[in-house]
């Protein structure tokens, strides 16, 4: 008796459990099925409910629970409104409004993905010779009765709702020995199908006041088929491609894929949604417009539309809108539209932020010239000639101007040069004492320690001169390269400190004679007591120097304790803390332009990347070193026009790309060269290549056909002197090499 009694209340748990909404909304494919009536609402009786009691209610629970059986097969989630002859209040008004209230909870935050099929079966009160089957929607296209207003939701669902209907109502037809009722597929205005928040119908399964066909509407196997026609139409009807906005407003619905992804690619920001799978296959969505302050990070925002992002930043001083898929600035109020395109006819085509946008409209028309207003350098022309030619003596050309003054600038770089159009001098400044003459230099020793003292002497052949500002020696480890890679741009802002190295437990004699022939007063140690042990630091402090040391828990901290001691940083490299080439190639020209280095291991922290807020960014290497996702990172931050990715295949052709990027920044008659496969001299020389205003070039066991061709170039177009060539590891082959593309 206990037993039964536990079981029956079981029971009752289960089905109120079964017919209670989750809280949270359902994902996948739902279907909702509501077998009408039920309780006190027995529907139709049929032709002969009366005496036997199979009346519709009890037809519309049987159809359901096969359909359900059906249905949950296929993989779908099948919620019903009534697993038993149970009704949802009193009047009918209420028991409708009730279980149309339950059908959308189940929907509620799915509500694209369910639908709601209502099945009942119908009577004729005109006589029992009416049969077959219906389908019923609501269908806006009729418009709305004021007397029988729609859900606002089945306004929206309704051209689906009519989808369903027709798939359900063709299926049946098809698949189930029924032939079409008098109403057939009909709009109408019934409360189920005009509240669901969802696409629905309402199924009418054949007419029980016809003898005939209720005797059919009460057999197992017509209900079998009707449930297996109804999982074929849900099967169609979810398999479709739909196309939906960033606002998840969907846009328009194929049968076919490649037509849903043909419509997508032609729009931004759109997915196309795969809904028989349940699974986005397109999706360019991206908050692709950023707004950007000088200063003020709260104001910088990323939106979807460029709308959106020039109305936001409309209401900001200092700020600028950025297509951060191309890195065009398309809108601001505090930069100037510097690159004009020219017509020699029309004038003024267009006026731009940016050099690259003035050359790509530029492309367009014939006759055409971009012109740099700030220099009044043509940056790119498709009919103009370049008639001014810089000539030297000893090298010839080295450079062709399309306007005087930018040649005239550049020639007074080198001694001995003249400015020519059609063969007459225009400008000249001649130097008696000037002559060409190139000369090889090595800057070494015998270990990377003493080739650091040398190094130290080209630069400070006299020690520190007595106005010397800092008058300050940076001392770093030998062994390991990460404490090391941002020490260059600290050591410019240091008045060009020279770059000592030293080991972990001992400091040879050599640097300690270097720290005192300088005359130096204070030495900054970089790295932890694991890479200069405090012994040395003791050492230091007994000579009478002031010892600071800058050092944190990881390389990585290291390099961010040293860019805080730097002051009015514009930009900053970002590359790799695991492998040196790529910081070292960097490391001068980031000195040169008062730029950090940012080092990174697999993804960036937040407290570097606040620090390259606001800056200009160059990440040097590809994405196997410094990840496409901080990349991405950092164009949120801080826009696509200041973040450019500069790589090559290897460290070589990654230099070349770096060297190139910023050539208007060296101009030189120096070179220097070290090797590209150990640290320490590159290191070391960054010194000399600020001096020297030179590009320091990393040199691998033979001179890589990328770094040939940078060093061609530069050679074309300067007067070089002299190659410095820092460290003895370079072989006389790959010297003479590096000499000849200079000359």
């Amino acid at each position: 008796m206990k037993k039964s009694l536990l079981m029956v209340l079981f029971t009752a748990f289960m089905l109120l459990t079964l017919q209670t909404p989750v809280d949270a909304a359902e994902s996948g494919k739902v279907v909702i099925l509501d077998p009408g009536h039920g309780g006190r609402y027995s529907g139709t009786a049929g032709y002969s409910g009366s005496s036997t009691g199979y009346v519709e209610k009890v037809a519309n629970l049987e159809a359901a629970l096969k359909v359900r059986d059906v249905l949950e097969s296929k993989g779908y989630t099948v919620h019903m409104t009534r697993y038993i002859d149970k009704d949802f209040g009193s009047p009918l008004h209420t028991d409708l409004r009730n279980r149309v209230d339950l059908a959308n909870d189940w929907a509620k935050g799915n509500n694209d993905n369910s639908i709601f099929i209502s099945i009942h079966h119908n009577a004729a009160p005109y006589g029992p010779g009416v049969r077959g089957y219906e389908t019923y929607f609501f269908n806006i296209d009729n418009g709305v009765d004021p007397d029988y207003p729609p859900d606002p939701m089945q306004k929206e669902y309704s051209p689906e709702s009519k989808r369903l209907a027709y798939d359900i109502h063709n299926q049946v037809l098809s698949d189930v020995p029924i032939s079409e009722g008098p109403q057939g597929i009909t709009g109408n205005d019934l409360f189920v199908t005009r509240n669901a928040q969802m696409p629905s119908v309402l199924m009418e399964l054949g007419y029980m006041s016809n003898p005939q066909e209720e005797k059919l509407i009460k057999t197992d196997s017509y209900q079998r088929q009707v449930a297996k026609a109804i999982g074929e139409a849900v099967d169609k009807f979810f398999n479709v491609y739909e196309v939906y906005d960033y606002k998840d407003n969907r846009l328009k619905i194929f049968e076919h894929k490649d037509d849903a992804l043909n419509y997508a690619k032609s729009k931004e920001n759109v997915y196309v949604f795969d809904k028989a799978n349940q699974k986005r296959i397109f999706n360019n969505i991206d908050k692709r417009y950023g707004v950007y302050h000088t200063s003020v990070s709260e104001i910088s925002k990323l939106f979807y539309s460029k709308q959106e992002a020039l109305n936001y930043a409309e209401d900001w001083k200092h700020t600028r809108v950025v297509d951060n898929d191309t890195g065009e600035i398309l809108w601001s109020n505090y930069l100037s539209k510097d690159f004009v395109v020219e017509h020699p006819a029309n004038g003024i085509l267009s006026r731009n932020y940016q050099a690259q946008s003035a050359i790509d409209y530029a492309k367009k028309w014939k006759h055409t010239a971009v012109i740099d207003t700030a220099t009044d350098q043509v940056l790119w022309t498709n009919y103009l000639d370049k008639k001014y030619t810089v000539k030297h003596p000893a090298k010839g050309v080295l450079k062709e101007f399309y306007h005087k003054g930018p040649a005239v600038d550049y020639a007074k770089t080198w001694g001995s040069t003249t400015v020519v159009r059609d063969g007459s001098v225009v400008w000249e400044n001649p130097d008696k004492d000037d002559s060409y003459k190139f000369k090889t230099e090595e800057v070494s020793s015998h270990a990377r320690e003493t080739t650091a003292v040398e190094v130290s002497k080209a630069l400070y052949p006299n020690g520190f001169p007595g106005n010397h500002s800092n008058k300050t020696v940076i001392l770093s480890t030998s062994r390991n390269h990460a404490d090391a890679l941002s020490a260059a741009p600290l050591a410019a802002q240091l008045g060009n400190a020279p770059i000592l190295l030293s080991r972990v437990d001992s400091i040879r004699s050599e640097v300690m004679n270097e720290i005192n022939r300088l005359h130096t007063k204070r030495v900054i140690i970089l790295g932890g007591p694991n890479a200069i042990s405090p012994g040395i630091e003791q050492k230091l402090k007994a000579k009478g120097y002031d010892v600071d040391r800058i050092a944190g828990k990881t390389r990585i901290e290291t390099n961010q304790k040293i860019n805080d001691h730097l002051n009015g940083v514009k930009g900053a490299f970002v590359a790799s803390g695991r492998s040196f080439p790529d910081a070292l190639g960097a490391a001068p020209i980031a000195a040169m332009k008062d730029w950090a280095i940012v080092l990174t291991d697999d993804k960036m922290d937040d407290k570097s990347m606040n620090y390259a807020k606001f800056k200009n960014i160059a990440i040097v290497g590809g994405d196997g070193v410094v990840s496409s996702q901080v990349e991405e990172k950092l164009i949120a931050q801080n826009g696509k026009d200041r973040v450019v990715r500069l790589a090559g295949k290897q460290r070589y052709e990654t230099q070349k790309q770096v060297l190139n990027y910023f050539k208007d920044d060296l101009s030189s008659s120096y070179v220097l060269a070290a090797t590209g496969e150990k640290f320490p001299d590159a290191l070391t020389a960054s010194s000399l290549a600020v001096k020297h205003h030179a590009p320091l070039v990393l040199i691998g066991k033979d001179v890589d056909p990328a770094t040939r061709d940078f060093l061609e170039s530069y050679g074309n177009s300067n007067v070089v002197k002299d190659l410095q060539v820092v460290g003895g590891v370079l072989s006389d082959s790959s010297v003479e090499k590096v000499s000849n593309y200079l000359k």
